[in-house]
């Protein structure tokens, strides 16, 4: 690709939905002018054949048509970046190596699968290779290793096959079970992580842009981002996202006792020990976007985040802060001075009283974002890449619970943001795209000893 990062981090963000009206008219003015970005539009956009995305002659990005005469435009998906492309790099290294591949695993189960290399047909007990890619546009194929390891592709899916006991997700869902004594030990790699089977069961998914989510379902699993940074360890029921990029955070979510206290398997209870505390004096917190809604007969209060604890019941408008129906908003806090930051970890708590499934109010949904100067950026201009705001991960529960009925979801959540190793960054800012419903009831922001 031969368009600056700056300008392909714009498509990124126009693909995924997150880019400001701003960054669209900046990046409408440079593919207007610019044939090279317009080819690296469509390059990026373009994952596989069955997810291909046609640029249409219109002059304005919000324009572009949903179908052409010839093919549907499925720009559903976000893009595959500057990490998948390196992983696409990396992996077809391998395919230049001389040695004999070996055989290690072979096609245990075949359902309605549809290929993206139509000439690849394999049927089942066909052999499986060191460095082959199986590269699955729909469907349902189970892999099965010679250690005894299962591996189910869900597609659109594309895997590499690095060794016995080794696999290379680049895209899509995969599902292990390695509970013989010779599969365990059995790694599936993502673009962001390493994870490591400790004789069990667990699910992984990578998304276009690289963002991997791993659940443990049976034992135990480590979790490796980087070889020099702490192993993370997750066992049974646990699961964590873990974001592209070279500085790797970790978002971990949790679903609570239903208690007043806050009770989470690992996220910590809502605490007035971290930096954001209003007992510390040096936090204050507000909405520049969206209008906020309360109790009837109160004004909203944002400190209701920063005071130390949670709501004290299941449906209590008084204890929380959001923004009225159907309309999101930004929270923007100022810690008064930039702050090297360990952990971030936000709280909510919503069940109505009477109808036991309404619970969409508990959902968290937003994508956090920093800064560390002295006056902040417009929070509407979050999505631009120039606006010097820093994101720094993106939150929802709903898709980490996999939210498909209204009883999935739980009545009360945490999520716990923080870096593999070190600190999540300085910051002096923090700024909350706020794209669900959500009754928040405590943010707690601690600081790097």
């Amino acid at each position: 690709m031969k368009s600056s990062g700056k300008q392909m981090e714009r498509v990124g963000l126009y693909l995924s939905g997150e880019i400001s009206k701003e960054g669209m008219l900046q990046l409408e003015k440079d593919m207007l002018a610019d044939s090279q970005l317009c080819k690296d539009f469509i390059a990026y956009a373009r994952i596989d054949s069955t997810l291909s995305a046609i640029v249409s002659e219109t002059t304005s990005l919000s324009e572009f048509v949903q179908e052409t005469k010839t093919k549907k435009s499925l720009i559903l998906w976000m893009p595959a970046i500057a990490a998948i492309l390196a992983v696409m790099i990396w992996i077809s290294s391998f395919t230049l190596s001389t040695e004999k591949p070996l055989q290690v695993a072979r096609f245990d189960h075949l359902d309605d699968c549809r290929w993206i290399n139509q000439q690849f047909r394999p049927g089942l007990g066909d052999p499986i290779r060191t460095g082959q890619r199986i590269e699955l546009s729909k469907g349902y194929a189970k892999l099965r290793f010679n250690t005894g390891a299962l591996v189910e592709l869900t597609g659109p899916s594309i895997l590499e096959v690095k060794g016995e006991n080794a696999v290379f997700l680049t895209l899509g869902s995969a599902e292990v079970l390695a509970d013989s004594m010779e599969s365990q030990g059995f790694t599936l790699e993502t673009p962001s992580s390493r994870f490591v089977d400790l004789g069990t069961a667990f699910s992984a998914t990578v998304a276009p842009d690289g963002l991997s989510r791993l659940e443990v379902s049976q034992g135990k699993v480590n979790l490796v981002v980087e070889d020099d940074h702490d192993t993370h360890l997750l066992q049974k029921g646990e699961a964590i996202f873990v974001e592209p990029g070279s500085h790797k955070i970790l978002t971990r979510i949790e679903s609570g006792d239903g208690t007043e206290q806050f009770q989470f398997p690992t996220i910590s209870s809502p605490s007035k020990d971290d930096i954001a505390d209003q007992s510390k004096g040096g936090a204050t917190i507000t909405a520049p976007q969206g209008k906020l809604r309360t109790a009837r007969s109160l004004s909203p209060n944002p400190n209701v985040l920063i005071d130390g604890r949670g709501q004290s019941k299941q449906d209590s408008p008084r204890e929380s802060l959001f923004f009225e129906n159907g309309r999101y908003g930004s929270l923007l806090m100022d810690l008064g001075r930039a702050v090297s930051i360990r952990k971030i970890n936000s709280y909510s708590w919503h069940q109505h009283n009477r109808i036991e499934d309404h619970r969409v109010r508990a959902h968290q949904g937003y994508v956090l974002y920093g800064f560390a100067g002295e006056t902040p950026p417009s929070a509407e201009a979050v999505g631009d890449p120039d606006s010097g705001w820093v994101r720094i991960a993106r939150v929802n529960s709903d898709q980490f619970f996999q939210v498909h009925q209204k009883l999935d979801r739980p009545a009360q959540q945490a999520c716990s943001i923080f870096a593999s190793k070190g600190e999540l960054g300085k910051y002096r800012y923090l700024l909350w795209d706020v794209k669900a419903p959500t009754f928040f009831g405590e943010i707690d922001v601690y600081e790097t000893p």
